[in-house]
């Protein structure tokens, strides 16, 4: 049995942003709105309010939100009494206005409802309408049923979580998104790859997900270098596609141990989540394919060869492939790689621990342990050493024998 969950209503489309404003009216009179510093995009949506004489109250978002930030702008926010909170932006400002949407109702501190670190009870009050427009085609956070959240005094991200959080619209057009820097659109095509991959190959499958995995990883196989590098529209409108059906997977499989030890990281270096994620995901993708041979799980292994051919084009592929891909795109989408964030001088203890504890880890298709996670650790940090690179091509060498005892057809749906 599985269920799929969606946002009450999405609009896609290049140009859809201006023909959505009379629907955006329907919401009520007084608008919160949360965007970033760059009001080029919103104007638009800031002249419709003037013009309808709405009430509005603005909040820019520069980074990425915290649990401070959260409960002092809700405190704001309530004296406002906001009708609706619309987001438009990247996906911090979609965390930051789903955030405001669900606390600005419910009384308490914001860590009564968050996970791991927090009480993560229910949130009592049903959170105010959400409209979420997004100018970057990243996390999918548009159309995700929660907010990363990062936490100062514990040093990790945590989520904010409720069926309830789901946008009540979702206005994704491609055309807010054209002529994006390289840099920003490379980190969000990886983001949107790390969400889809980790879905499609997590230890709970369903029928739903796979279509949509499927077709965005399709998408951002063809589509991602164009959009990044030539700002292609076509292919801007690809992969907008393809990162909002990552947040719909996201929604509705599970995710790995990329994402369980980025949000770890995430409150201990002073990197984007994209790039934490994008960089953990082949080492991660390895592990898997590696543990996955030794205790013969060709189920698994299958998941990841049917994933290579995705991203390759081609049928007759190797397990591994689709981890050389991912370097691949690293490389021409110039994503930094972590040690230059200071990952070395973190606690590789401290956090695998704090990732063991994370809701996204619980998907990965293997259990990994804390050893085998410090590992990986060391793998990203380069600081391993030649044991550690020997041992590595010991277990590539393992991979490709039991690659040659041919792997069945992924048929492992939950039921």
């Amino acid at each position: 049995m599985f269920q799929f969950m969606s946002p009450t209503r999405i609009i896609f489309g290049e140009g859809c942003f201006v023909q959505s404003l009379p629907l955006i009216r329907q919401y009520g009179y007084n608008i919160l709105l949360v965007s970033g510093h760059d009001l080029t995009r919103c104007a638009p949506l800031v002249d419709d309010f003037k013009q309808q004489k709405k009430r509005y109250q603005h909040v820019s978002v520069s980074s990425e939100p915290n649990i401070t930030m959260i409960e002092e702008t809700a405190a704001l926010g309530r004296k406002f009494h906001p009708d609706v909170v619309v987001a438009i932006g990247g996906g911090s400002v979609m965390d930051t206005g789903k955030a405001l949407a669900a606390i600005i109702p419910n009384q308490g501190s914001v860590y009564d409802y968050v996970e791991v670190i927090g009480r993560n009870v229910p949130l009592k009050a049903k959170p105010l309408p959400f409209i979420a427009i997004p100018t970057t085609a990243s996390s999918g956070a548009e159309v995700t049923k929660k907010a990363v959240l990062r936490s100062g005094q514990d040093r990790i991200k945590v989520s904010l979580r409720s069926n309830d959080m789901i946008a009540s619209l979702a206005i994704v057009d491609p055309a807010l998104t054209y002529g994006t820097e390289r840099c920003l659109s490379g980190r969000g095509v990886m983001e949107a790859f790390a969400n889809l991959m980790e879905v499609f190959v997590c230890s709970a499958p369903n029928l739903l997900t796979d279509m949509v995995c499927k077709e965005g990883l399709e998408k951002i196989a063809i589509s991602g270098l164009k959009a990044c590098l030539h700002d292609n529209k076509g292919a801007r409108s690809d992969v907008s596609f393809a990162a909002m059906l990552g947040g719909v997977a996201l929604n509705n499989g599970q995710l790995g141990a990329a994402h369980g030890l980025a949000a770890a990281l995430g409150g201990k270096l002073e990197a984007p989540h994209s790039v934490i994620t994008s960089r953990l995901a082949p080492f991660v993708m390895h592990e898997n394919i590696v543990m996955a041979a030794r205790q013969r799980r060709h189920d698994i292994l299958a998941r990841y060869k049917a994933l290579a051919e995705i991203l390759t084009g081609r049928r007759h592929v190797n397990v591994e492939d689709g981890v050389l891909w991912v370097n691949m795109m690293l490389d021409q989408l110039d994503i930094p790689p972590l040690d230059s964030f200071g990952i070395c001088q973190t606690s590789f203890e401290k956090v695998t621990q704090d990732a063991l504890r994370s809701h996204s880890i619980k998907g990965n298709p293997m259990p990994l342990t804390s050893e085998r996670l410090m590992y990986v650790l060391n793998q990203v940090c380069r600081c391993g050493g030649s044991e550690v690179k020997q041992t590595l091509q010991t277990e590539v060498n393992s991979v490709e024998v039991v690659e040659q005892t041919n792997v069945s057809t992924p048929n492992s749906y939950s039921s």
